[in-house]
């Protein structure tokens, strides 16, 4: 079977939907022929082939926006490129980018498209950004999904909110998943021992997550602020970027924390694990979130972890972990608290979603739910 998937980013860009297509293509790709159409990075471009996927990058132009979580790339050739490929299934992974021409290139293949929606309709973030997201999906959003042969969704929760009704027949979930070999215990680790050492605090907080509004850290910094006047020794760990950078850093100082805060944004992905494995509890006090990675990550992990009640997330960690309200940093600082606290309460959570994790969230069953998925799309 021939495969084209569609996204703007690939391989070696670590975002989650790339993470997450490189996990399960890179499977795939053992048995069938994949094609990934891309955006070339700035100052790159032309073919490469990585983990067996033939990957082309387009030139494009990036544009900035005030808003945007990410520089919008304008790939050239682009409908042309689909055409030549000329594979049984096209995966689109990003609705905001594929417009009328790629669409209708696609459909003269007479080949058939599958859509998964990594995001969902916004809710819950902020007036104009909620706003502006349905005005795009009543304007073109919606015209993708109608055409989609198929849709998977991330988590129930992304269809639910995000797929017309009249649509839902198909449609379906398919979870992300999460490599238990990588992010597992280390039972003491001499480099996580390190680890802990250089950051320097007897209890450490980890937050994984792009520095954008729906993360909803600063929530997180004021309820740490309330949480360092009792264990002035604790350190909270943000590991991410993104256009709130500053402003976070800022607030820290505000808040007087900036001393037990550390913020990185050049932390490897193959060092990832040895962060999780040192901390204490894992806080993701998120306004909106359709699913993450970095969750799935942290419990696999196996670390004790605080979560807003928010979209997807409670069908991903059940009750294997704390909830908070969105925007109550008091909510979050008597999660934070009780898991640091109750070690007993901590030990049965860390251990419940290691399990849950590797029952539930395995690549290769994911993979192999794609694969049969992409199969029957092309009889």
């Amino acid at each position: 079977m021939d495969i084209c998937i569609l996204n703007p980013f690939f391989y070696p860009y670590n975002g989650g939907t790339e993470k997450v297509l490189l996990e399960i293509y890179k499977r795939l790709a053992k048995k069938h022929n994949i094609t990934v159409l891309s955006a070339a990075f700035p100052g790159s471009g032309g073919d490469t082939e990585k983990f067996g996927i033939r990957i082309v990058r387009l030139k494009s132009r990036y544009i900035n926006l005030p808003g945007l979580p990410l520089p919008w790339p304008l790939m050239e050739g682009l409908n042309d490129a689909v055409a030549r490929v000329d594979a049984d299934v096209y995966h689109i992974n990003n609705r905001y980018l594929y417009y009328p021409g790629a669409l209708g290139a696609i459909k003269s293949t007479g080949a058939r498209l599958l859509l998964t929606l990594h995001n969902a309709l916004p809710k819950g973030i902020d007036p104009l950004t909620d706003a502006g997201g349905l005005l795009y999906d009543l304007i073109w959003g919606r015209e993708v999904m109608r055409r989609a042969d198929r849709i998977v969704g991330i988590t129930k929760s992304v269809l639910n909110t995000t797929v017309p009704k009249q649509m839902s027949y198909k449609s379906k979930v398919i979870y992300n998943g999460v490599d238990a070999e990588r992010f597992k215990s280390r039972n003491g680790n001499s480099r996580v021992k390190k680890l802990r050492e250089d950051i320097g605090g007897e209890e450490i907080i980890l937050n994984v997550a792009r520095f954008t509004g729906q993360k909803g850290q600063t929530y997180l910094l004021r309820a740490f602020s309330e949480i360092a006047k009792e264990r002035n020794r604790a350190k909270l760990v943000m590991i991410g970027n993104g256009p709130l950078k500053k402003r976070l850093r800022r607030e820290t100082e505000r808040l007087g924390i900036g001393r037990n805060v550390l913020m990185l944004s050049d932390v490897k992905e193959e060092a990832l694990p040895l962060y999780y494995d040192s901390a204490d509890a894992f806080a993701l006090p998120s306004l909106y979130e359709p699913a993450s990675l970095a969750l799935l990550e942290a419990l696999s992990s196996g670390v004790p972890t605080v979560a807003s009640k928010v979209g997807g997330i409670p069908e991903m960690m059940k009750d294997c972990g704390l909830y908070s309200r969105p925007r109550d940093h008091k909510s979050i600082q008597k999660a934070i608290e009780t898991l640091l606290s109750e070690r007993d309460l901590s030990r049965r959570l860390s251990e419940s979603g290691r399990r849950l994790m590797r029952r539930e969230h395995d690549w290769d069953r994911i993979a192999n739910e794609y694969e049969a998925l992409l199969l029957k799309l092309a009889e």
